[in-house]
């Protein structure tokens, strides 16, 4: 990983040479949006189709979304929600497009930044384009509400930035036990490269919340019993061939489906995030808007241009 205790010296050092006294006594805080990392350990668990749903119940709720398909070769979010894009991410990791040129808008107006199927042009970020991902997403012209990360399967380094740029983690787990045993693998592997010691779980294609939350408790005690990590459970999404036939459809099932025992258990879900949101959040790793954290966060700053 690279510096982080430096890099944050020097964003603190640009803080509070962007911040300017407006008038004496007042304090101006920035609007900072809740960044969320979506991950699983293994692939297939739904953590794309979740990510894509979750956004448009959010958005359905009044709140701006964007969602970032973190997944550099193997980009799936574009096709859950039927867009073709022209310039992906991997066009600015490479520094021929700035993030804001290949922004798109999609159903109910979430806004999604795109990365690239069977192109490996950036199989793993290095420090300067870690780095100018943080600047430009913070410096995007539009103020988002929320923003939803759809990370790649596994505990790559990838995976490892974009947990760490969030202020909260949320792992989507099924009833397999592979999915069980990765799920706790990533927890464990995360948390120990990244200092993570708060994540948040969805478990999807179960029965019903009794077979839902005796998952959560196993994964909950195993955490905290051997990794002082605290689990907390947001929800479940019940088996519903509805999800399947979405995929066929290339839409959101919350879009297809609204009525459907998925829709449902995704719109719970999102009120609970909204309910538990962490906002502002400072911590330890280098995150997304980490600038208005400080600016809204330190005493010492009172104004924030």
């Amino acid at each position: 990983m690279f510096d982080q205790a430096s890099s944050l010296r020097e964003l603190m050092r640009n803080v509070q040479k962007d911040n300017t006294l407006i008038a004496p006594n007042i304090k101006f805080q920035p609007k900072i949006p809740t960044v969320l990392a979506i991950s699983g350990g293994k692939g297939g668990v739904g953590k794309t189709l979740t990510t894509a749903n979750l956004g448009l119940c959010m958005a359905r709720m009044g709140m701006r979304t964007l969602l970032i398909d973190g997944d550099f070769g193997l980009a799936n979010l574009d096709v859950v929600l039927n867009l073709r894009p022209q310039f992906t991410l991997d066009d600015v990791l490479c520094g021929e497009r700035h993030l804001k040129d290949i922004i798109m808008t999609g159903a109910e107006g979430v806004r999604i930044i795109p990365s690239s199927s069977g192109v490996m042009r950036v199989p793993e970020l290095d420090k300067l384009q870690k780095l100018m991902l943080l600047d430009q997403i913070e410096s995007l012209d539009e103020e988002f509400d929320v923003v939803l990360i759809d990370t790649p399967a596994g505990v790559s380094k990838n995976v490892q930035y974009w947990t760490s740029s969030s202020a909260e983690v949320i792992m989507v787990v099924t009833p397999e036990p592979t999915s069980l045993a990765d799920c706790y693998a990533s927890i464990k592997i995360l948390s120990q490269t990244t200092a993570e010691n708060s994540f948040k779980l969805i478990v999807n294609m179960v029965k019903n919340d009794i077979e839902a939350k005796k998952i959560y408790d196993k994964i909950s005690t195993l955490s905290d019993e051997y990794l002082q990590v605290r689990v907390e459970y947001l929800g479940y999404i019940p088996f519903d061939e509805s999800v399947r036939n979405s995929v066929r459809e290339r839409t959101p099932y919350v879009q297809r489906y609204p009525f459907s025992a998925a829709s449902q258990g995704l719109r719970d879900i999102s009120r609970q995030i909204i309910t538990q949101g962490t906002v502002g959040q400072l911590k330890g790793t280098m995150q997304f808007f980490w600038r208005k954290m400080v600016a809204a966060n330190s005493p010492d700053i009172i104004g924030y241009k």
